[in-house]
């Protein structure tokens, strides 16, 4: 039976004894689930860039990897809040290493086409539309809540760890046992993260079953969206994070135009760009872990979007030589990185309801994933015509002055204020709308 101690979890529910070991488990089983979908992922890309040695191929690889995510977020939040989470993160990584098997059966008969390899990277980020929602609401239900920033960040790590060795993993294997191999160790580890899922005892993971009988997929939508839109504090922070993705995450594509046209730089130098901003979100990660990003998580999101600008101005101006500062201050800016994303969850958690958390954090990722490819139509031409190393320098100053206006913001300063006074907040503001009907 299970026994609960005196702490309350971040939406104020007594937490089990054992809540640490709780997460050990759930992580641990996340851990090599995510290392190995790096690991397969990168090992598609290859076998494809090797077998049809197409840049039109490559890019229905991004397309497949990421439009299905930004499309069924909305979709998967709604599942978070209608269904048990644990049942549906089992489901959506029990689904995906199926096919991963599926795959790696065919691949052994040499019978994979294009289009089923694309098809292997459309499940994997439709899955991730429904796991990735289910995790992030049920992370306040796991720990107190003055280590959100903590069990936040620890995603972000375990992603940073898996960037850095995961293509490692995925090449050593596909050169030494063939793609076969890659795709049955991914499916493998899926089935490793289904068991600890299994065994871990989260008794606040069931979703609210009542409410699916009700209502219809659209209207819990447009009830996510609304918790959203009604929050003054919650669209200064929606539009703080679409801005930051918008500005700043088509650099990252633009970054080995910018080792090879600026620096002169190889193949081997872009890769020890990528290593070096791995390394930037890990090391940003853990100490982001260690401190917990004390009571002022906005004041953390402005200085760590303004330290990103800053990075970025200086890559800019960097001389042709600079290559070696170049790779520092990427890993430098990822860093910030990593520290601007920790605080967004647990500012979020303090002004949602439990019940709609799901579809918000869907809603959310699905706008901010969305942000990305917009940003990269406007990055690619005006990287081409004012040079790549200016655009770097454009787009540093205006997440400076962009970071410094939000700091302006009254809204979204009063995400600070503390849980128990927020929801005290919401029940007057939802009192007095009830008194005005």
């Amino acid at each position: 039976m299970l026994a609960f101690g005196n702490e309350r979890n971040a939406n104020g529910q007594t937490l089990p004894v054992h809540w640490k070991r709780t997460i050990a488990i759930i992580w641990t089983g996340q851990a090599a689930s995510v290392l190995a979908t790096c690991a397969a992922t990168f090992a598609v890309i290859w076998h494809i860039t090797t077998s049809e040695d197409s840049a039109l191929a490559l890019a229905a690889v991004g397309i497949a990897a990421l439009l299905p995510t930004a499309l069924l977020s909305p979709f998967g939040g709604v599942a978070a809040d209608r269904f048990n989470k644990k049942h549906l993160m089992i489901a959506a990584d029990g689904a995906a290493g199926a096919f991963s098997l599926a795959m790696a059966v065919l691949a052994l008969a040499e019978a994979l086409p294009l289009w089923l390899l694309l098809g292997l990277l459309v499940v994997r980020s439709a899955a991730q539309a429904f796991h990735g929602p289910a995790l992030m609401a049920l992370m306040p239900e796991l720990v107190p809540e003055r280590d959100m920033v903590r069990i936040n960040t620890l995603d972000q790590a375990l992603s940073s760890l898996s960037a850095i060795g995961g293509p490692a993993l995925g090449i050593l294997l596909y050169t030494a046992w063939g793609f076969s191999a890659v795709l049955v160790m991914d499916a493998a580890c899926a089935a490793m993260a289904c068991a600890c899922l299994a065994i871990a005892q989260l008794p606040y993971a069931h979703g609210a079953s009542e409410h699916a009988v009700h209502n219809g997929v659209m209207v819990d939508l447009r009830e996510g969206l609304s918790a959203i839109m009604s929050d003054a504090g919650m669209r200064a922070l929606l539009g703080m994070a679409m801005v930051a993705m918008l500005l700043f995450l088509p650099l990252s594509t633009l970054s080995p135009l910018m080792t090879y046209d600026w620096f002169g730089g190889d193949g081997f130098a872009a890769s020890l760009v990528e290593a070096a901003g791995g390394i930037g979100l890990l090391v940003g990660s853990v100490a982001m872990m260690a401190w917990g990003g004390g009571k002022k998580l906005v004041h953390v999101l402005v200085m760590t979007g303004v330290a990103i600008g800053a990075c970025c101005i200086i890559c800019g101006l960097l001389p042709r030589d600079g290559f070696p500062a170049f790779t520092v201050v990427i890993g430098a800016a990822m860093a910030a990185v990593a520290a601007f994303n920790a605080p967004v969850i647990p500012l979020m958690q303090k002004r949602i309801d439990p019940a709609k958390f799901g579809r918000v954090m869907g809603l959310f990722g699905a706008l901010t994933t969305l942000a990305y490819p917009v940003g990269l139509f406007v990055a690619g031409p005006a990287a081409d015509a004012l040079s790549v190393n200016r655009w770097f320098v454009v787009i540093g100053v205006a997440l400076c002055v962009t970071m410094a206006a939000f700091s302006l913001c009254r809204s979204l300063r009063a995400l600070d204020t503390p849980a128990t006074e927020a929801s005290a907040e919401n029940a007057n503001a939802r009192d007095a709308a009830s008194t005005a009907k």
